[in-house]
């Protein structure tokens, strides 16, 4: 990746030789043209020397102009838009260098330009993840700790004890939400941390259908049709890790299905890699909803809050992606959804 750069530096500076090379031969061309109109004689050792005076000013000024135009102006405008990163500025972006076709010049400086806009860019989504992450979290611990301190509060100034087993079944749901979410963030935690796989031989099939096994009374429930196109397939990666991910997204789909609908499953193994997919027909997603759906605490459909922590999907992401895997997501709103996971064997 590196030597296409090199090589474009390189023909710029040849070029810009040879043109200074040929501008100076042109002006000792032209001083010695007017020179024998005008009848001066000089000895070939002063021409010698004019020669290379000219040249050697021609060529350092036109070198000059090339290179501070080139690499000092782009370095100085580097500078200063890093010392306002330091400052915690990230909205800051340096001009790119772009051919007229619109591709990115392939240069060190043009790729040093793009790399910086690109981490600035990521500095500042973080920045903002990461507000909301407290705001969000904050709001989730919240929620199931005062439905616990609210019921406890009811089970011990009740004297009926018909309502208490109600009470107690709150109390129980909020812990459980609770736990999840505590686990979750665990498992995120651990993953963005970079912690050590453990993989191991096991059948992406028979996981997912032990997920669909497990999830059958939500999907029941609702009367949805669910068809499974699952080849044999055994793969070598995170057992623990995978079942995660093929629960999520099942779960998904059921909560984002209505009545009757239907979700197809496919996983299909061809020579050097697995496809899975779930399509659903539930009521799909908007462009602003899909530009974040991976996004740690991101609900896009609130009135379905209740039914997650909008951490699923997030953690989907971030296994797959340390197990170098693909997940992709197509969506129209009304029309449903379609995940399409690509492991590479």
């Amino acid at each position: 990746m590196l030597q296409k750069p090199r090589k474009d530096m390189f023909f710029k500076l040849s070029f810009a030789s040879f043109i200074s090379i040929l501008a100076a031969s042109g002006i000792f061309s032209g001083a010695y043209y007017l020179l024998n109109y005008w009848g001066v004689t000089i000895d070939d050792v002063w021409w010698t020397i004019i020669i290379a005076t000219i040249a050697a000013l021609v060529i350092g000024i036109v070198l000059s102009i090339i290179i501070n135009v080139s690499f000092f102006t782009p370095i100085r405008n580097l500078c200063d838009v890093t010392n306002k990163v330091a400052n915690g500025d990230f909205s800051v972006h340096l001009k790119e260098n772009k051919k007229k076709n619109g591709d990115l010049k392939k240069d060190e400086i043009s790729m040093l330009i793009h790399h910086f806009n690109v981490m600035v860019h990521e500095l500042d989504r973080n920045k903002t993840l990461g507000s909301d992450f407290v705001t969000n979290i904050s709001h989730e611990f919240k929620t199931p700790l005062a439905n616990i301190q609210g019921y406890a509060e009811l089970v011990k100034n009740n004297k009926d004890s018909d309502r208490l087993e109600e009470y107690c079944d709150n109390i129980i749901d909020a812990a459980k939400s609770l736990t999840e979410l505590t686990s979750n963030i665990l498992r995120l935690s651990k993953l963005e941390n970079h912690a050590i796989l453990q993989p191991n031989e096991f059948r992406i099939d028979e996981q997912i259908r032990m997920a669909v096994i497990m999830l059958e009374d939500k999907w029941s429930s609702k009367n949805i049709e669910m068809n499974l196109d699952l080849d044999e397939v055994t793969i070598f990666y995170d057992e623990a890790l995978f079942a995660h991910v093929w629960q999520n997204l099942i779960s998904n789909a059921v909560k984002f299905t209505g009545e009757g609908g239907e979700i197809n499953i496919i996983l299909k193994k061809y020579e050097n890699e697995v496809f899975f997919k779930i399509k659903d027909n539930g009521i799909g997603m908007s462009p602003d909803v899909k530009e974040r759906i991976f996004d740690k605490f991101y609900q896009g459909d609130t009135s379905r809050a209740k039914e997650g922590n909008g951490l699923g999907l997030a953690l989907v992401k971030k296994i797959l992606d340390n197990s170098h895997c693909d997940i992709k997501v197509d969506s129209e709103e009304g029309k449903g959804t379609d995940f399409t996971v690509t492991i590479p064997i």
